[in-house]
């Protein structure tokens, strides 16, 4: 029913399907806030012309958002894309999703959505902002010292696949290899107030988390 970051065959052999990782970083003015889902890393080289996210019948991506505590989304951004080459991209959100938990359906009707073509940046400065295309991964890792310390993840087939038995511990400070540095991963970028996610700033806090969805039946996820 669900997989973290390649815990299953079918997400490691489809990049497509892979939340790398979520990220809430501060935006471009105090009251606004950039929220980043990135997945299919690493593109090597980076900016793969030909890399793409998957289609509006192959993956839904979301990221989901708790303002009131309880671990239970109660906003939510949908983003699909069509398209082989220059695809389109299409967001719904921040809007109350359908239901909740892990089976989802697409949000009809929205009271807010962009569409766009992938690598521009579409929206508002002052609204709701999208990009989605690649982007330098930001996550610092130490792939080679990961795989040896955790042999059971290591990917069935490319060169990290081959690595050599080495010391079972990270490499000290000041020689630790970021592997996937200069390395792009496919970005969906959502930056929007900050009281769009607060209930108008009533929620002091909330918590943020990205899925991919794979299609089970018309309008199902």
């Amino acid at each position: 029913m669900a997989s973290d970051h390649q815990d299953t065959p079918l997400v490691e052999m489809n990049q497509r399907f892979d939340v790398n990782d979520v990220y809430a970083f501060p935006g471009s003015t105090p009251d606004r806030i950039a929220l980043v889902l990135g997945t299919s890393s690493p593109l090597t080289p980076a900016r793969t012309p030909t890399a793409r996210f998957g289609t509006v019948n192959e993956a839904l991506y979301q990221i989901k958002v708790d303002n009131n505590g309880d671990g239970v989304e109660d906003l939510v951004f949908q983003v699909t894309f069509a398209g082989n080459d220059r695809q389109t991209v299409r967001l719904v959100g921040p809007v109350r999703p359908n239901q909740t938990g892990t089976a989802n359906t697409l949000v009809t009707n929205p009271a807010r959505t962009l569409t766009g073509r992938t690598g521009e940046i579409l929206g508002s400065p002052t609204g709701v902002q999208l990009f989605a295309g690649p982007r330098d991964d930001p996550f610092f890792i130490d792939l080679e010292a990961f795989f040896r310390i955790l042999p059971d993840r290591e990917p069935v087939n490319g060169p990290l696949s081959q690595i050599p038995q080495g010391p079972l511990t990270f490499r000290p400070q000041g020689q630790a290899v970021d592997f996937v540095r200069g390395i792009n991963d496919l970005a969906i970028v959502i930056e929007l107030p900050v009281s769009m996610l607060s209930d108008g700033g009533r929620r002091s806090r909330f918590g943020i988390w990205g899925t991919t969805s794979m299609m089970r039946s018309a309008g199902a996820i």
